[in-house]
């Protein structure tokens, strides 16, 4: 049997470009007693682009332009894949819901890499989520709810019509605060929007992080496509 002498693609290590992107008409309105209506939509994804195409250029040359584009696409999409993992399990801690519902409420909609976009992108679409979802129950001075994880008090606010223990929902069980000392009108309290947490804080490190995995995962796939001839 043939010995293969192992070669090794110059210029492949280096850290990937991490993009973390919000549409620039939302409004900065934060608060659980106001609503943004317009819906929201944040990208982050990992790209070789632009100052990584020297790299992809070096590894096509000795591959070939086929095998170099699959290369760098599975290792985008299987980084990817684990850095979406990471990314959704930190939102779900900073904003204090389960996972199933930062998938829900965030319209967690992921665009894999491809021969001619070599780019990751998780893409989130959502508005600010109703207080109802975050633990919310009435007592006498109002709700309890744990928006962002923190547990706090919304004196004034209801659920229930009536008396705290009447049982009849104002609204299908979201929380309600009264915008005048009159009974009406009243208005839904909101939480956070996934859309926005998903760029900042643990969300955006977590994603950061695991999109530094690329460069070894590149070289990894490499040494598939080539048996190891290629490091």
């Amino acid at each position: 049997m043939t010995r293969h002498p192992v070669q090794t693609v110059q210029g492949c290590r280096g850290p990937p470009q991490v993009g973390l992107r919000q549409t620039p008409y939302l409004t900065t309105a934060h608060r659980p007693d106001r609503l943004d209506r317009n819906p929201q939509v944040s990208d982050v994804s990992i790209s070789f682009r632009d100052g990584n195409l020297i790299r992809f250029q070096d590894v096509a040359e000795t591959l070939g332009s086929k095998k170099a584009q699959a290369a760098f696409r599975r290792g985008l999409n299987r980084v990817g894949d684990t850095a979406r993992t990471h990314t959704i399990r930190a939102v779900a801690k900073q904003v204090g819901l389960t996972q199933t519902k930062v998938r829900r409420f965030g319209g967690i909609r992921t665009i894999r890499a491809n021969n001619s976009n070599l780019t990751y992108t998780i893409r989130s679409t959502g508005r600010h989520i109703s207080l109802r979802e975050f633990s919310a129950r009435q007592f006498s001075y109002g709700v309890k709810a744990k928006p962002w994880g923190n547990q706090r008090r919304f004196q004034g606010t209801f659920i229930f019509a009536g008396n705290h223990r009447s049982g009849q929902f104002v609204g299908g069980g979201h929380v309600f605060h009264r915008t005048t000392s009159a009974s009406y009108p009243i208005k839904m309290m909101f939480g956070p929007a996934i859309p926005r947490e998903i760029i900042k804080d643990e969300s955006a490190k977590a994603f950061e992080d695991k999109s530094l995995d690329l460069p070894d995962r590149i070289a990894h796939e490499v040494r598939a496509i080539t048996d190891g001839v290629v490091d």
